[in-house]
């Protein structure tokens, strides 16, 4: 019953090998917005570069178009896998106190974001972002403590 009324993936081949596309590319990039929460110096600046030419890709090269999510009117794969890293940055931007998201940055990407983050069924079911603020400041604090050890 649920693939039928809500798949998180197109039915057409080729559609169905980009949504793959990107749901690998989240996986393989998104990898440097934990570095830039769990790193100092050089290494979060190369993190916040790295954040910021997959942001900068996606927003160019993304599937949005003028639909509302990737997948056009429907949340999918890749705005699930998208959804969820760019939830956490917004996390890991406060605790570093650095911006990376912003809306003159990334105009297509922040908009298709607040529709993503109002869908009823993804702002019933995410974790309440300032318990996941305190939750990882303590986990960051003990990294940062354990490597200047």
């Amino acid at each position: 019953m649920w693939p039928h009324h809500h798949p998180l993936l197109p039915k057409e081949p080729y559609e169905r090998a980009l949504v793959r596309f990107w749901a690998k590319f989240a996986e393989e990039k998104g990898i440097a917005f934990w570095m830039f929460a769990q790193t100092t110096g050089e290494e979060q600046a190369k993190a916040k570069k790295d954040s910021m030419e997959m942001l900068k890709t996606l927003e160019e090269h993304g599937n949005l178009g003028n639909n509302t999510f990737f997948g056009g009117e429907e949340i999918g794969m890749v705005d699930l896998a998208f959804g969820s890293l760019i939830y956490w940055l917004q996390v890991i931007e406060q605790i570093v106190e650095v911006k990376i998201f912003e809306a003159n940055s990334f105009p297509r990407l922040y908009k298709w974001f607040n529709s993503f983050k109002d869908v009823p069924i993804i702002k019933n079911n995410v974790p309440d972002q300032n318990q996941l603020y305190l939750h990882f400041k303590k986990y960051r604090n003990r990294q940062m403590e354990a490597t200047s050890a």
